[in-house]
């Protein structure tokens, strides 16, 4: 498979890629997470000029990714998984490292996780909100990122969202009680135009980072109670739609981080204090 087709595989799939520098790991763009995209026009340009490499970027793809170096990652997250009462989470899609590692992929979960590097165990990182993971058909020199599962993504393990997940902080003081409803009717009514205005202004380098946050911060509202979900993806998207056309944007990619944004942003409803 060359190193286009799996731009355009992993695009299928609804993870937006980034090219990478060829034979190597590191994003070829500046604002890689705002340049990542599923639209085919504009990975059609990107792998014409060069055989980049393929990155995904793995928060707006929904994807939590466990990187297992050789020679001890692999046993030392199945007995952290037998720990916690759990099997060895390997029935889901895996892409085997030029290093002899793996990458386990798994559906994000409801509490959006970033990037660590042995929390779960030495010679185990992940990557999640923030970050990106070389995709099936990069190479690395001469040695190939390659699927050896092909199954569907799995959910991320109970176990491993617990240790995963920050802890809660305890220096946010507990609101006394609800703000008044004049208070959110204006709160609402310039959060939902801020962001509007972001999204429509925003330039063709950083518009998919730029939908993604604005979605979060909407979806923060749906969270509340203070703003109807349909109502917030009609407002970005009628935002969104003045890019339709430029630069290989599409009417699919904004709807896709739209849903993303706003799913990852009710998750931690906004608190008026």
């Amino acid at each position: 498979m060359t190193r286009y087709r799996a731009a355009l595989a992993a695009a299928e799939r609804g993870w937006p890629v980034v090219p990478l520098r060829p034979h190597g790991k590191t994003p070829a763009l500046r604002g890689w997470d705002g340049e990542a995209t599923l639209d085919r026009d504009r990975i059609r340009q990107w792998w014409s000029r060069r055989p980049y490499n393929v990155g995904i970027s793995c928060g707006p793809a929904g994807l939590l990714v466990v990187d297992l170096d050789v020679p001890h990652g692999r046993e030392a997250f199945a007995r952290r998984a037998w720990q916690h009462g759990d099997e060895d989470p390997r029935d889901t899609y895996t892409v085997a490292t030029p290093s002899g590692g793996e990458h386990r992929y798994f559906q994000a979960p409801d509490v959006p996780l970033g990037n660590t590097a042995g929390r779960i165990a030495p010679h185990v990182d992940t990557r999640g909100v923030g970050g990106y993971v070389v995709a099936a058909g990069s190479l690395l020199g001469e040695h190939r990122y390659r699927v050896v599962r092909d199954a569907p993504v799995a959910p991320a393990p109970g176990w491993l969202v617990a240790v995963l997940t920050p802890p809660p902080r305890e220096d946010l003081p507990i609101p006394a009680q609800r703000p008044s409803p004049r208070r959110v009717d204006a709160y609402r009514a310039a959060v939902v135009e801020g962001e509007a205005e972001r999204v429509r202004e925003a330039r063709p380098g950083a518009r998919a980072h730029i939908v993604f946050t604005a979605a979060c911060r909407l979806g923060e509202l749906v969270g509340a109670g203070w703003l109807d979900e349909t109502t917030a993806m009609a407002v970005l998207l009628a935002a969104a739609a003045r890019h339709d056309g430029v630069e290989g944007w599409t009417g699919r990619e904004a709807l896709h981080h739209v849903e993303n944004g706003i799913a990852l942003g009710r998750r931690q409803p906004r608190v008026l204090r």
